[in-house]
């Protein structure tokens, strides 16, 4: 996950987005079980496998406290075990038994939209194939050099890839896109305070969001947010084309920025971050039809 400016990939960055690791591949996240018994009674209308692919984002990265480095896949918003979290997966298990299990998250921490096709890959192997595919991605393909204007379709094409692979595989699969949360300014309005954050998105680049005197610049924040809204307007534009596909329509930009939803990287989510987005989510699921209301 990249929620600080693209310019700090050798300070900040690199200790939260590129250092998460973890297995990606196709299993149970930790804490998850397996019936051993007669299969449960699938509930119509909810899914009975989910899988999320993206960024740390998804992976959990940051939230323990105890490990910062680590991918706390328990902790994650979309397919997590941890009751404190109560994920999206959680919430569906408490309506559908059948899902028990079959939460499998294949994000990986540092991903860009040319990972995803790599996670695509591994999604429609998966044994049940996945009815729900939630996706958490842009952040790492921010440039914030000036450049980002001309990657923008590139971005779009290599998605439609991913897309395509998903569609092939796992036909029935409903695919949901989450946008960012919070925006710009309510994220630098929270951690204005913060030397390290003011520290990290100052500087003479476009995405810029403090001056040297460590005031907010308007200019630099609107920018940012800009490019943040064209990536996410190309995955809205791919999505519509095709009748398996959603996103939340923007909805986590209204999710609170609080300093306790963040971990002590200002990078990645907090367990209580993750109950937040997935408090968030689950609300777009359902308005969109995509689990039901």
């Amino acid at each position: 996950m990249n929620r600080l400016a693209p310019a700090l990939a050798a300070s900040i960055l690199a200790l939260a987005a590129c250092s998460s690791g973890g297995s990606t591949a196709p299993s149970a996240s930790p804490g998850a079980t397996t019936s051993t018994t007669t299969a449960p009674v699938s509930t119509p209308g909810y899914p009975d496998s989910i899988v999320v692919l993206g960024h740390s984002g998804a992976t959990g990265g940051g939230s323990d406290p105890m490990n910062l480095s680590r991918d706390a896949r328990e902790n994650s918003w979309a397919t997590g075990t941890n009751p404190t979290v109560n994920s999206v997966y959680l919430r569906v298990l408490a309506r559908n038994p059948a899902v028990v299990g079959h939460n499998v998250n294949l994000a990986k921490g540092g991903s860009g939209v040319d990972d995803l096709l790599r996670q695509a890959e591994g999604a429609v192997e998966l044994d049940p194939l996945p009815e729900l595919v939630l996706i958490e991605t842009i952040d790492n393909d921010i440039r914030c050099d000036g450049t980002d204007p001309q990657n923008y379709e590139p971005f779009g094409a290599t998605l439609d890839s991913a897309l395509d692979i998903i569609e092939a595989g796992a036909p029935d699969a409903k695919i949901f896109f989450v946008s960012q949360w919070g925006t710009v300014s309510s994220y630098m309005n929270t951690f204005a305070g913060s030397a390290a954050v003011v520290s990290a998105n100052s500087g003479d680049y476009p995405c810029a969001t403090f001056d040297e005197s460590g005031a907010p610049k308007p200019d630099g924040i609107a920018y940012l947010q800009d490019v943040v809204d064209q990536y996410f307007a190309m995955i809205v534009a791919r999505c519509e084309e095709r009748a398996n596909c959603f996103t939340d329509e923007n909805a986590s930009r209204a999710m609170a920025v609080e300093p306790d939803f963040l971990s002590p990287d200002y990078n990645h989510l907090s367990i209580a971050g993750h109950r937040e987005y997935a408090a968030t989510v689950w609300p777009a699921l359902t308005g969109q039809g995509v689990i039901p209301s």
